[in-house]
Order: structure tokens, then sequence, then C-alpha cells
């Protein structure tokens, strides 16, 4: 072979395999069916002083339920700023068995005490999926004022 065929066929080559490479993943994936997802319904909050009851209902599938997620947000002059982005200080997690979520049909109840003591925090749930690509479900803010 000479070496201009060469040199060709090792172009060739190059373009195929950057083509190649861009076939694949273009999306994430979505849930087969509507019966595998799962959404936090309601969440309620009250005050325990030091620290915060939280108890809410997921609805759907709560086998795919891998955690819920409680982040608090000490709040202080930005509290008031509903525009302003929500960001946690600190983060409880707890599993599906430790909140009796499945015997309890979704169902749960908790307790968390935050370390920094605010007499104002900001609250985010989110209940997160068990399988990458299906959609975690997240319930808005809360403000909870400490007595």
């Amino acid at each position: 072979m000479t070496p201009t065929k060469r040199l060709v066929c090792m172009m060739a080559a190059c373009v195929l395999l950057i083509t190649a490479a861009g076939c694949g993943f273009k999306s994430d994936p979505k849930p087969a069916s509507s019966a595998d997802l799962f959404e936090l319904k309601t969440i309620e909050t009250s005050v325990q002083n030091p620290c915060i009851n939280v108890s809410g209902d997921i609805s759907g599938n709560i086998r795919n339920v891998d955690g819920l997620l409680i982040e608090v947000q000490k709040a202080g002059e930005q509290a008031d700023c509903p525009g302003c982005p929500f960001k946690a200080d600190e983060e409880f997690l707890f599993t599906p068995s430790e909140l009796g979520l499945i015997s309890n049909n979704g169902k749960f109840n908790t307790t968390i005490c935050p370390t920094q003591i605010s007499t104002l925090y900001r609250l985010k749930v989110t209940a997160k999926s068990k399988y990458f690509g299906m959609p975690d479900s997240t319930r808005g803010e809360y403000f909870i004022e400490m007595p």
C-alpha cells in the first residue's frame, strides 16, 4: 500500500470514529410508564423547639423512592426574598424504611433538629428516585419561624 493510500485510509478511519462517537446518549431516559412515577403531595411543618416536625404524603409508586432529603437554610435578611436562590446550610437524608413509607402507604412523619440556631428557617423537601433519569419530586420552600 502506498503512503498516500495509507494516509487516506487513516483519515477515513478517523472520520468514521468521530462520527460514531456522536451517536448514543441524546437525553435523559423516560420512565416506561406513569405507574413508575411518584410525587410529594403534601408537606406540613410544626415547631417543637429547637426541632422541626415534618410530615407529608407521597403518592404514586413509593417503591421507587430512594430517600427523602430535607434541606434547611438558616434564614437571615435574604429570607424575605422569594427570588433569592435556596442554599442549604444542613441536609437530612432519610431512607424509606426509616420513615415507614411502604407500611404507611406513603405517609411519613419525622423530626429534624438544625444545629445552626436561628429564629427563621427556609426548608425544602425532595423525594429522591432510585433510578437514574427518573425525576425526583420536590416541594417548594417553607418558612419556619421558631418561637
